[in-house]
């Protein structure tokens, strides 16, 4: 059978290679002889298959079937000539063997066959990595730009029979190519396609493609070459793919030689190739032919390093760096759990360790993994035009030029790497700048355009073959060059005269970016290009002056002379003109000239002649400065003397040019020379040092031209060191004051001057300055604080010279590094992304990428702060800007690791050998929290501060919020981290002891604790065995009272002694300064309400975000208690029971009330529901019972009613006779609100749970009966008019699908106003509305209103029931056994009574489409992982508690985390349990129940979910919002059409909306009176917290933003009239 399948296959390949048409059209075979011939070729070559056959073997065959193509033998044999036949076919010039027509369909007629025989071997036999190719689909490859050529490289690989090729040459040769190549896609495609499983982005395509042809240049090498055959087939590679139309893949294929690694910012396809092409290495070996294998990185080096040419320790020391980067490479794969010893094919991740428990190595080599992972994920950004195109959009689009500076950054690093087109978006891109606003960003603009024109051409970096040039582009560096200076000198029209100006100033610094960065053979035609702008002298003005302030960057010593006379003649002609600036750009280029060493010929005698021209006594100073110059360089001193001045006219210059500086009128380059001639006039005695430096201090802040800035920035630091101590003191002291301003424009150029003018400040001074700059980083202004970091940066890189210029002590010396260091880590810490990133770019760009601190220091920095950085920049987002800035920053960072540990060998880091694990609530972190932990590191220590989430009675901000706050108020702090989430420590739990000590192996470690902790927690109270916390070291910080100091010191000994006792690990003891001991959380709370500075409580950074975000406001320090209602409801079913009595007696105004409940027991299943407000009083009461069909005439006594009834309803039927509350004495109310509503929804209830279908009111009422019913959905009956008259009411309602609404109002709203009688007033007449609403939603359904107060009070009962534990609080604080977990909207913020209660904060997050969610965090607390491990640590069975179970979404989200963290599950109380919720739960080994069972829902609603600004469901948003105001969607219009709705009427839905919006209106306005009247200002959204539990804002999308600044109100009313403008669609 198997020979039969293979005849098949073989026939089938025979077709698809078209093998009878091939004879049919070159041999000219009759058909009838051709089908003999196929079956004799079928018939051969399946008799071949069953052997081990080869190549011979098969050409033999085709010789057999086609003598007549292989008539003659070729001189090298059939064999050989076919391979070199098939190598012309891509490489004609390659082969030196004559090509005879007369073979060729001898070659095509055996490659075809071959190729046959291949293809079926291939599917008989295992995949062999070093023989094939698993190829992708082409449907498989996204992009369509890579599909499109990788489909056209799979065609060239059959075409040209490629494949083929390298298996003859393998039987040919020794040499292997083929099991190299294949080795290699092998090896490439196993790490490439676990990089994308494991969410890299990596083109599968591009790496295929490459892999397979990287090395097809070989065959191109030519006879002569072969010795050169690894240095010349890069290039053959790249003009076969170039030929072929495919250089995307190209690029990749030719970059694959490990030295294209010492280019830093490769694409992850090109490493991939690289990694792969280094570890396929020949195996040395006896065998007759070459056999490849695959060899570790390790083996690999060794091997190449051996094969190396002219190897000396220099090229040794490169390629030992090329390979470190390769080895990085692989590491980082194996991080992701890519295997890389092949022995699984799966991602298999690796469990990676937090980032703050890695130690030393391990945190350099993090830092690498996030260079890597960020220069990837940037390098796809850069990978395609489309993908470049979609940055440079968007770098157009900003307006904040610090931004817009990132941008440049990015393309500076990365701008080699881009592909000529790429380089052109960009030029244009860059072109536009030119016109910027800011002169900086001009500036770096013209700098990065140079660098990119001259790197613009193709750089080939390999060994080209003799006689081969590179082809001339149509664009080529120097046509780009001639393109943008026309552009810039000759602007379009439609460019304003101010952008001419702009652009043609960045002109002098295009110059210099070109000559200095282009090749040296290649800067004369650069030169030419620009200088036949010099031709001509009639430019206008504008032009005239451009072209000459350019001159003075043009190099003159690679001018000819004849170049170096016309633009004399150019400046000549500039002297003439009339404008003082041209003349003097005139006069500042002769200077530059006459500077010259050499001058040709009579240029000296020429210059003197243009000056002879200029008539002194009228000319200004600065003409007369730069004409002195001149005579001084070309040696005229006699004309030079005629220029000298007096002291007394020196003083009056001197003040003068003061006056002409200061003046907006005088143009810029003015200001340069009057710089330079201060300058000049400093060192003489009658000139002002201090007066001077105080004019170029002020022109450093506020002149208006950049240059001007910078030049006056420069001639500071030039004269500072001849101030005095106190004056420079007083310079310093401006310039600080300069950047108090906020006003970016003027500040920003401060920093770099002021960080190294402060460098001369005493010892004393400077640590003033340092202080000062501290308080200026506190600000809210988040410019003020950008100019700081830039300043703080400057100074640390110029910090290593003050050592010695001070002589300072090197403690000293070193504590002052740290603490500017701390500084910045302060601001990458901080809330405001704006800062982080500013921070991490001075750390990148001014400290790790700076050319003035050596390796030495610049790893003194990175010793201090490597792990404090690396745990600040960890898990940050890879999109948006600040991405874009950590990938820079990160290279240099890494670029640093990589050259210190080339330079020497290890990065040796200092490994702690004390740990201090301090846990706590840390709600919010004070200063006396700072204290502690800075007297513990000051012992020793490395101190890890935990976020305790086992207080569970205090109500505690969320997780992420009080982190946050922890990270910026100790990240200037060395030694001091935050310890990992993920890993909780309950001190209670003895595993949780043993796994942190396991943390921190061969380490001491210490817990530490408050001594009223030891003394009171509960952990410390029980017996004392191994592995109990008695059992670790501490370190006890006291915390005594006492009304003496006698008195406190007593307690003090006391308390010492007792912890004696229970602690057996070492003690250390702190005790913290009064003022210290004075903080507490409840101040601090307290003066947040007040609005108070706080400052001197907590860190300055965390006080702006607590009052930004509006924390803490009106929250209670603990979980408020509930507190069981005395509210009960009772059924009484017999009639003797004492509480008729009590009915009786309390209703008397009733008259008949006796005769009536007499009457009543007489129905069938009669029963009376009484609402109590305590034991005794009875607030309300209802009649009621059931009614077959059979016993509806015996109800209605009429058989129109019965029949009537009959054809609606069926079973059984509730029936409510009548429904009466007590009034109190001179009042028509109950004593209890809504009595009625209360009483009506548990009866409702009541029969719903016993699965009746319909209900009836069949009694007398009264109207605010009537009103009660109808909010409930029942509707009139027919017969209303009929029953008038005997005084009864007939209404009907189906309860078959009920609509439910949990009214919750009250629950979501802040003490004081959930008690303030307005408000509750508000919220109880927005519930009827809403009530009143939904009964039109569906017509005649039952809508049941649940008062979640109610449902609170019954749950609570079963919740302590569970639990064992009564529901009043004992008097002595004790806890059952079980624990409360709410995990949904129910009970939040609340503790259940005597017994441990901590909530799953989970929240349901939709799609921006809204067709999904999904159950995740609630923003800024825990993941929900992370929160289940913390209920596992309290080791107890938990009781789940959510409001309602219908269809399970949440509670089906929790469980498999519930179930992998193991947590015993004890039971599940909902609030309303549904009978397809009881289904869902039917095989759950623990039981549910609900406070109402209602088996069948149409819909469910929370009221709170419909109200905008106060409740919804969150939209899921690229970064995780603030708690205090949650992106959300309600389902009413106009935010979304309510799905859930389908059959609903437009007009009710509409309705139904609007009556929602009305309400939320009604209550925001009430709140915000109320809070008016209250705290005397105005509640805006900005604030809502402040009344609102957890105040949200409708998702409007993206970049859509609220002003917080206005009330909530306001913006519902603005939403209001957006649904009137609906309303015609709707109808």
């Amino acid at each position: 059978m198997a020979g039969f399948h293979k005849r098949e296959e073989l026939q089938a390949v025979l077709e698809e290679n078209m093998i009878a048409e091939f004879l049919l059209q070159q041999a000219e075979i009759p058909i009838q002889k051709l089908a003999s011939m196929q079956m004799v070729l079928l018939d051969e070559l399946t008799a071949l298959l069953d052997h081990a056959w080869t190549c011979n073997d098969v050409l033999n065959l085709c010789r057999y079937l086609a003598p007549q193509w292989y008539a003659s033998e070729p001189a090298q044999g059939w064999l050989e000539y076919s391979y070199w036949s098939i190598i012309s076919w891509s490489y004609p010039e390659s082969v030196t063997i004559e090509q005879k027509a007369e073979y060729q369909t001898g070659v095509q007629f055996f490659a075809r066959v071959l190729r046959c025989m291949l293809d079926v071997k291939q599917k008989h036999k295992s995949f062999d990595p070093f023989e094939d190719f698993a190829f992708l689909q082409t449907t498989d490859i996204e992009d369509y730009a890579v599909r499109e050529e990788y489909s056209r490289f799979l065609y060239y690989f059959r075409q040209l029979y490629l494949y083929e090729l390298m298996y003859i040459g393998k039987e040919l040769f020794y040499f292997n190519t083929l099991s190299h190549i294949a080795g290699v896609h092998y090896v490439a495609m196993h790490v490439a396609r676990q990089l994308k499983e494991a969410g890299v982005p990596i083109n599968l395509g591009l790496v295929s493609g490459a892999a397979v042809g990287h090395d097809i240049g070989k065959f191109g090498c030519k006879a002569s070459e072969t010795k050169r055959m690894a240095h010349l087939h890069y290039y053959y590679t790249g003009q076969w793919f170039e030929e072929k139309n495919m250089p995307t893949i190209a690029h990749i294929a030719v970059n694959h030689s490990t030295w294209d690694l010492e280019l830093e910012n490769l694409p992850l396809e090109s490493l991939v190739l690289i990694y792969a092409d280094f570890r396929v290495r020949k195996v040395e070996c006896d065998a007759p032919k070459e056999k490849m294998g695959i060899f570790s990185l390790k083996d690999s080096f060794h091997i190449i390093l051996s094969k190396l040419e002219n190897v000396d320790e220099a090229k040794e020391r490169r390629y030992q760096y090329v390979y470190a980067k390769l080895k990085d490479f692989e590491d980082f794969m194996e991080s992701l759990g890519v295997n890389t010893d092949f022995s699984a094919h799966m991602l298999h991740p690796a469990e990676q360790k937090n980032i703050a428990l890695v130690d030393a190595d391990e945190a350099v080599t993090s830092y690498k993994f996030l260079a890597i992972r960020h220069n990837i994920w940037l390098m796809e950004f850069l990978n395609t035009e489309t993908s470049l195109g979609t940055l440079l959009e968007a770098a157009r689009s900003e307006t904040d030029w610090k931004n817009t500076r990132t941008y440049i950054h990015i393309l500076e690093e990365y701008y080699i790497y881009l592909t000529q087109r790429q380089k052109q978006m960009t030029l244009q891109f860059l072109y536009e700048l030119l016109m910027h606003r800011e002169g900086d960003i001009r500036r770096q603009a013209a700098v990065l355009m140079g660098r990119i024109i001259v790197n613009f051409d193709e750089i080939y970096r390999k060994e080209l073959p003799a006689g081969v040039t590179l082809s001339e582009e149509h664009v080529t560096s120097l046509t780009l060059w001639q393109r943008y200076l026309d552009k810039i000198i000759m602007p379009d029209h439609k460019v304003i005269e101010r952008h001419k100006r702009w652009m043609g100033y960045t002109l002098k610094y295009l110059v210099p970016a070109v000559l200095e960065n282009c090749a040296q053979e290649e800067r004369y035609n650069y030169l030419d290009i620009l200088l036949y702008y010099y031709h001509d002298s009639h430019w206008d003005d504008a032009t005239g002056f451009i072209l000459m302030d350019t001159m003075r960057s043009v190099p003159l010593k690679l001018c000819e002379p004849v170049q170096l006379e016309e633009l004399l003649a150019f400046a000549q002609n500039m002297l003439g003109r009339d404008k003082l600036e041209i003349r003097t750009a005139a006069l500042r280029f002769l200077q530059y000239m006459a500077k010259q060493p050499h001058l040709y010929g009579n240029m000296k005698q020429q210059i003197l002649d243009m000056l002879n021209g200029i008539v002194l006594e009228s000319a200004p100073a600065g003409i007369r400065y730069h004409m002195a110059y001149i005579y001084r360089y070309l040696h005229a001193d006699d004309l030079e003397a005629k220029l000298h001045v007096n002291a007394e006219e020196e003083r009056k210059a001197v003040q003068m040019l003061f006056l002409e500086n200061q003046k907006g009128a005088t143009p810029w380059i003015l200001k340069m020379t009057n710089i330079d001639m201060l300058m000049d006039m400093v060192p003489h005695d009658d000139v002002s040092l201090l007066q001077v430096a105080a004019h170029l201090s002020n022109l450093l802040k506020v002149g208006e031209q950049v240059s001007v800035r910078h030049k006056a920035g420069k001639a500071l630091v030039k004269i500072i060191p001849k101030l005095s101590p106190t004056e420079r003191n007083e310079v310093v002291i401006e310039l600080t004051k300069g950047l108090e301003i906020g006003e970016y424009e003027f500040s920003k150029y401060i920093p770099a001057y002021l960080g190294q003018i402060a460098m001369y400040l005493g010892p004393q001074e400077l640590d003033e300055l340092i202080a000062d700059l501290q308080n200026l980083l506190y600000s809210t202004n988040n410019r003020v604080v950008s100019v700081v970091l830039n300043t703080l940066g400057v100074m640390i890189e110029y910090y290593p010279a003050y050592e010695s210029r001070f002589a300072e002590d090197t403690v000293i010396f070193g504590k002052r590094r740290t603490r500017m260091l701390g500084m910045l880590l302060s601001g990458l810490a901080s809330y405001d992304e704006t800062i982080a990133s500013e921070a991490f770019i001075v750390l990148g760009h001014n400290l790790f990428a700076s050319r003035r601190l050596t390796l030495e220091q610049k790893y003194e920095i990175f010793r201090s702060i490597y792990k404090r950085m690396l745990i600040l920049i960890h898990d940050k987002p890879l999109t948006g800007l600040s991405f874009l800035n950590r990938a820079g920053s990160l290279n240099y960072i890494y670029r640093f690791i990589s050259d210190y540990l080339q330079t020497y060998g290890t990065l040796y880091l200092p490994v702690p050998q004390k740990i201090a694990f301090f846990p706590g609530t840390f709600d919010p972190f004070s200063l006396s929290h700072k204290g502690i932990v800075q007297e513990i590191r000051n012992m020793g220590f490395h101190v890890y501060l935990a976020l305790d989430e086992f207080s569970w009675s205090k109500k505690a901000q969320p997780w992420k919020v009080r982190r946050q706050i922890m990270q910026m108020s100790v990240a200037d702090e060395e030694n001091i981290y935050l310890f990992p989430g993920e890993i909780p420590v309950n001190i209670a739990n003895n595993d949780d002891l043993a796994a942190l000590k396991a943390l921190f192996p061969d380490k001491e470690l210490y817990l530490v604790v408050g001594s009223d902790v030891i003394m009171n927690a509960s952990s410390y109270k029980k017996e004392t065995q191994e592995g109990t916390i008695h059992q670790y070291n501490h370190i006890v910080f006291r915390r005594v009272q006492g009304e003496s100091e006698a008195e406190i010191r007593k307690a003090e000994q006391e308390t010492e002694q007792k912890i004696r006792q229970a602690i057996k690990g070492d003690l250390i003891y702190l005790t913290l300064p009064t003022y210290l001991e004075d903080i507490s959380s409840t101040r601090i709370r307290e003066n947040i309400d007040c609005n108070r500075d706080i400052s001197n409580l907590i860190s300055p950074l965390a006080q702006n975000y607590i009052y930004q975000h509006g924390l803490y406001l009106r929250e209670p320090q603990y979980k408020p208690v509930l507190q069981s209602r005395n509210i009960q409801f009772e059924i009484i079913t017999d009639n003797e029971a004492p509480e008729l009595y009590q009915i009786v007696e309390q209703f008397s105004h009733i008259a008949d009330l006796p005769q009536v409940l007499e009457h009543h027991w007489a129905k069938p299943e009669a029963m009376v529901l009484v609402v109590k407000e305590d034991e005794t009083q009875i607030a309300a009461f209802a009649l009621s019972h059931t009614m077959a069909t059979t016993d509806m005439y015996r109800v209605f006594e009429n058989r129109e009613i019965v029949n009537w009834m009959r054809n609606r309803v069926f079973g059984n039927t509730a029936v409510i006779e009548g429904v009466y509350q007590r009034r109190e004495p001179g009042s028509t109310e109950s004593p209890l609100r809504n009595a009625k509503q209360l009483l009506m929804t548990e009866l409702l209830a009541y029969y719903l749970e016993r699965d009746y279908g319909d209900a009836v009111y069949f009694g007398r009422t009264d109207l605010n009966t009537e009103v009660v019913l109808k909010r409930q959905g029942f509707v009139d009956t027919p017969f209303a008019d009929m029953l008038a008259c005997s005084g009864t009411a007939f209404y009907m309602v189906d309860m078959r699908t009920p609509i439910t609404l949990l009214k919750n109002m009250e629950t979501t709203i802040k003490e004081p106003f959930s008690s303030n009688e307005r408000v509750l007033q508000v919220l109880e007449e927005s519930h009827y509305r809403l009530q009143e609403v939904m009964t039109t939603l569906y017509p005649g359904n039952l809508v049941l209103s649940i008062d979640a107060r109610i449902m609170h009070h019954k749950m609570l009962k079963k919740i302590t029931k569970a639990n064992d534990v009564p529901v009043v609080p004992y008097e002595v604080r004790r806890q059952g056994e079980k624990m409360c977990v709410p995990f949904g909207k129910i009970l939040l913020g609340k503790a259940v009574p005597n017994t441990v209660t901590k909530s799953l904060h989970s929240e349901k997050v939709y799609t921006g489409d809204i067709k999904q969610f999904t159950i995740q965090n609630f923003p800024q607390y825990a993941t929900l992982e992370n929160q289940v491990r913390n209920i596992k640590s309290f080791n107890r069975p938990v009781i789940l508690v959510d409001d309602l179970l219908h269809k399970g979404h949440r509670i089906q989200g929790l469980e498999p985390i519930l179930q992998h963290e193991n947590v015993e599950i004890s039971s599940m109380i909902v609030g309303i349990l549904s009978a397809r919720g009881k289904d869902l739960m039917q095989n759950k080994p623990y039981p549910v129940e609900g406070v109402y069972f209602l088996p069948r829902l149409r819909s469910w609603y929370v009221e709170s979910t419909l109200y905008p600004f106060i409740g919804g469901d969150m939209i899921e948003q690229q970064e995780e919002p603030n708690a205090n105001l949650i992106p959300s969607i309600n389902f009413i219009l106009p935010y979304v059409v309510p799905s859930y709705m389908t059959e609903v009427d437009h007009g009710a839905m509409y309705q139904f909306s609007l009556t929602c919006l009305e309400n939320v209106r009604a209550i925001l306005r009430v709140l915000e009176e109320e809070y008016q009247k209250l705290f005397d200002r105005r509640l805006t959204l900005g604030r809502l917290s402040e009344a609102v539990i957890s105040p949200r804002c409708p998702d409007y999308g993206m970049h859509m933003n609220y002003d917080y600044n206005i009330a909530a109100s306001v913006h519902v009313e603005n939403d209001i009239q957006h649904l009137i403008r609906l309303q015609s669609i709707m109808e």
